[in-house]
């Protein structure tokens, strides 16, 4: 899992947030990794779901309610997770490409033979603060694929997207032995210097065109094959972008969440059965949710 600020980060606010980076596209998000949790009610009951196998499907699956419930349904207790064997090797490829051959390269991408870990866009304002992370192009956005498994898969599928990559309108292609630029991207989340950060969630095969509509000078990344983008401003975000960092005196005035989702009376209605005194978190959502 890629959680900004791992020194300073919790189990339990991870899955509160539902964090996540770019080897989400790889590996999933904690939603697929948790398989047993504990949690406290508001009246001091402690609630049980899930087991300590992967194979359990008794009962209501009440720990996807908590994953990315940011604490508004309980106090997350105790957690058991799914583990995965760490990689035996890792690698990347990064390129650039123009505006107008982002779509045919990221779709591109999507069709290759190969399975990468992580689809990482940039666009050139967010290269320049990434403090050199994807230093050696100045194209207008840089594509960057990360590989991790054993060490002759890694080999063969760096080989393959190179392959795939001389017919694609893309330059500047370097290729790394590792994967350590995921750390860097990963920081951008949490960006001290960015008073407004916001996220923006589309379909992956509507991505290019979401991100071409933004400002340019405003940095910008994204988990490409997700459909997930993070977008830093200074003085205010875009429309339609959900706020995850505001200056307090702002918050007032933002819908910090967004516009209500299409099950905004299911979720009202599970936040008062789990928490009727309305005791965790409230309004943290959307309105008294």
């Amino acid at each position: 899992m890629d959680v900004p600020a791992p020194d300073r980060a919790t189990l339990g606010g991870a899955v509160a947030v539902n964090a996540s980076g770019p080897r989400r596209f790889g590996y999933g998000t904690l939603r697929d990794y948790v398989i047993g949790i504990s949690f406290v009610t508001d009246d001091g009951v402690e609630v049980k779901a899930g087991g300590r196998v992967v194979k359990n499907v008794a009962g209501y699956d009440l720990m996807k309610l908590q994953i990315g419930a940011l604490g508004t349904l309980g106090v997350v207790s105790q957690l058991t997770l799914k583990v995965k064997p760490k990689p035996e090797a890792a690698a990347a490829v990064a390129f650039g490409c123009a505006p107008a051959a982002l779509a045919r390269v990221l779709d591109g991408i999507a069709a290759s033979k190969t399975r990468p870990v992580a689809v990482e866009l940039l666009n050139r304002a967010a290269v320049r603060v990434s403090g050199g992370t994807l230093a050696g192009s100045d194209a207008e956005w840089v594509v960057y694929v990360g590989f991790e498994d054993k060490t002759a898969a890694v080999r063969w599928q760096v080989t393959t997207l190179l392959d795939e990559l001389k017919s694609a309108p893309v330059r500047d292609v370097a290729e790394s032995s590792d994967t350590a630029a995921i750390a860097g991207i990963t920081a951008l989340q949490h960006r001290p210097e960015s008073r407004f950060i916001g996220k923006l969630s589309t379909l992956p095969s509507e991505l290019a065109e979401a991100v071409l509509k933004l400002p340019p000078a405003l940095p910008l990344h994204a988990h490409a094959m997700s459909g997930v983008a993070w977008l830093h401003a200074d003085e205010a975000l875009p429309d339609g972008v959900v706020v995850r960092r505001s200056p307090v005196e702002r918050k007032k005035a933002l819908s910090l969440g967004g516009a209500p989702p299409a099950g905004w009376e299911l979720m009202r209605h599970i936040k008062r059965t789990l928490d009727p005194d309305n005791v965790f978190n409230p309004g943290r959502l959307f309105g008294d949710v």
